[in-house]
């Protein structure tokens, strides 16, 4: 350096000149050999010898001198009028933005679409997550901030125009730094105070500034930019303790010189060795992150082609009516899953741009199975789902019920649920015995849950019966045969006549299952005719038998005659006539039914019908015929 008042407290402005000339005029100047070189093991002051107990300055008279004069003149530099010209023009720049509360809202419109570019990392969208090719984005975000090209005008103005008073504090900033290690030592506890509120003052100045939003900020930064008489003050006090201090000589001078600039060396050293260091960490956490990123991203994207391809199987068993070509595709997405769904055929999007709740909720389900399936193999043996399917209409949740215990036999689920039709689904399928079942009449913090006595609806319909309630075990017998048609209706595609209300009796609904079920033994033993399988034949005959003897135990033709008064007129019979009307009921209802599995039904659910079958295929006629053979020609 040529002159003392170069070197600097601050790390960020240690001599930049600083060569071994100017540090050799010193060492000269107090008897020492000069430096041929100035690395990193030399020392300014070698040889250098503070000896016979004399007392080193702490503040360098020279350089104090000229740090407080370059920051008191950089403070009245504020007052003169080319200062107040810049000022003037960033104030009104801003407040032209401030124009109207739309300019204003467009402002910050325009600030996010800057965000989302910085965000964005060449892959999403840093808003919506949705996938997006960086010429697709930047179309995107380039169309929309060219509708706002007038306030980017402005604001490009006004941000050019808040520049050189930003870099104004900034320098003050650093000025106030320079200043402030003469002071600990020069001013008293009060004045010290002063100095660094008015450094801490002007760094969030300067921060407010380059922020730029929100702009009444920004404003307020601009009206105050004045030095306040209270630090111009202490600053002249500074000035005045600094000439008081006594001139050296120029060998104390030099030695002085030699002292403070190798602490500040030193100071400049460590703060390199620490940039290095940081950097050199930099590289070493980019690398280790970087191999993190790929493999953890190569895991997962082979974790999710597996889930997808099981939930979008799953998924489509449920929604087998309406969405039998779902697909689905799951990627790794900013640290989350990035999961795009297909909408008919029109792409893929999130679940909630276009699926219902209920669809949603279906996913997740899917979603959940499919993961713990992979994660979990043969060890997934147990799951509580607690009410899953609030969103889900009847029809997907009858066929939930069916998808868990086919394809997870061996996973114990604990299902709750507040919706009685999902818990009669659940019974129905087989997916849980009534014995199973666990009704919770009410809960309280203090005692817990109160349950239901539980059982077998028979069971409980005889209960009644036995302890003549008639009346009680007629109208639980009449309930519970409704919800059964319905479900065999249900199971073996019936064609049951319309009611705009959607409310149908027994007669509308038991009457034309028992129909259906004999036209479908009948179709299944003339296609397994056609093929003179006998041993086929044989079991269709002997489960026709049986089902025709059950229709004509529970007098099925007499309720055709006058249904309404027949069923009204059970709650009028004896203990042991009710019982009787029980058994052949239940005689009946058990014949729409595989005793090892749950109903019995028509596959496909839609379209051409294939078979009648079980879950478990114990029970599986097929509806086709063998082809007649041609005549030779």
């Amino acid at each position: 350096m040529n002159q003392p008042s170069s070197v600097r407290e601050d790390p960020q402005s240690v001599p930049q000149v600083l060569t071994s000339d100017t540090a050799n005029k010193r060492r000269t100047t107090v008897g020492l050999t000069p430096l041929q070189t100035l690395d990193m093991e030399k020392s300014l002051r070698e040889g250098l010898a503070t000896a016979e107990g004399k007392q080193v300055s702490p503040v360098n008279k020279a350089v104090a001198k000229v740090d407080v004069t370059a920051a008191v003149a950089s403070l009245k530099s504020r007052s003169e009028e080319a200062f107040s010209s810049l000022v003037a023009e960033a104030k009104a720049a801003t407040c032209a933005l401030q124009a109207d509360e739309t300019m204003l809202n467009a402002v910050v419109s325009d600030d996010f679409l800057k965000t989302a570019l910085e965000l964005y990392d060449g892959e999403v969208c840093p808003a919506c997550d949705t996938p997006k090719s960086l010429e697709e984005f930047g179309a995107i975000i380039g169309g929309k901030r060219s509708k706002l090209e007038a306030v980017k005008a402005l604001r490009e103005r006004a941000e050019r125009a808040i520049t050189p008073v930003h870099d104004a504090l900034e320098a003050d900033y650093a000025y106030a730094r320079s200043i402030y290690p003469h002071a600990k030592h020069l001013l008293d506890e009060t004045e010290l105070k002063v100095v660094a509120g008015h450094g801490a003052a002007l760094k969030a100045a300067a921060d407010t500034l380059k922020a730029f939003l929100p702009l009444d900020a920004t404003l307020a930064v601009l009206e105050d930019l004045a030095p306040t008489q209270v630090i111009i003050a202490s600053l002249k006090n500074l000035e005045s303790r600094i000439g008081a201090l006594p001139e050296l000589s120029e060998q104390d001078a030099a030695q002085e010189y030699l002292i403070t600039a190798q602490y500040r060396l030193e100071t400049l050293r460590k703060a390199s060795a620490a940039v290095t260091t940081a950097e050199d960490r930099a590289t070493r956490a980019r690398k280790v992150f970087d191999v993190y990123k790929l493999t953890s991203d190569a895991a997962l994207e082979k974790v999710y082609a597996d889930v997808q391809v099981d939930f979008a199987d799953l998924y489509r068993r449920i929604n087998a009516d309406d969405e039998a070509a779902f697909e689905a595709k799951l990627a790794p997405s900013l640290g989350k899953l990035g999961f795009g769904v297909d909408f008919y055929g029109r792409g893929f999007f999130p679940p909630g741009a276009y699926h219902s709740e209920g669809h949603q909720d279906s996913m997740g389900l899917c979603l959940y199975l499919a993961l713990m399936r992979h994660l979990l193999g043969s060890g997934f043996t147990f799951a509580v789902l607690d009410d899953v399917l609030m969103s889900v209409d009847a029809g997907h949740r009858r066929e939930v019920s069916k998808l868990l215990r086919a394809e997870f036999p061996k996973t114990q689920f604990v299902l709750t649920t507040h919706d009685k039709a999902w818990l009669k689904f659940m019974g129905t399928t087989k997916l849980v015995e009534p014995k199973d079942t666990v009704h919770f009449r009410k809960w309280t913090v203090a005692d817990g849950p109160t349950i239901w006595a539980k059982g077998d609806v028979w069971s409980e319909i005889r209960t009644l019966a036995n302890d003549d309630d008639v009346p009680g075990a007629a109208a639980l017998l009449r309930r519970s045969l409704e919800h059964l048609s319905s479900e065999f209706c249900q199971a073996l595609r019936v064609k049951v006549e319309f009611s705009v209300d959607g409310h149908h009796d027994l007669g509308d609904l038991l009457d034309p299952a028992i129909g259906q079920m004999k036209t479908l033994y009948k179709d299944a033993r003339l296609s397994a005719d056609s093929w003179k399988d006998t041993d086929r034949v044989a079991a269709i005959q002997q489960r026709e038998k049986a089902f025709d003897e059950a229709v004509i135990s529970a007098k099925v033709e007499q309720w055709q005659i006058n249904p309404s008064v027949h069923y009204n007129e059970w709650a009028n019979l004896q203990k042991d006539e009710i019982l009787a009307v029980v058994d052949a009921f239940h005689r009946l209802c058990v014949l729409f039914e595989c005793d090892a599995c749950g109903p019995i039904e028509v596959s496909p659910g839609r379209g051409s019908r294939e078979f009648i079958q079980c879950l478990c295929g114990k029970i599986n006629f097929s509806f086709m015929k063998k082809p007649k053979e041609k005549p030779a020609a």
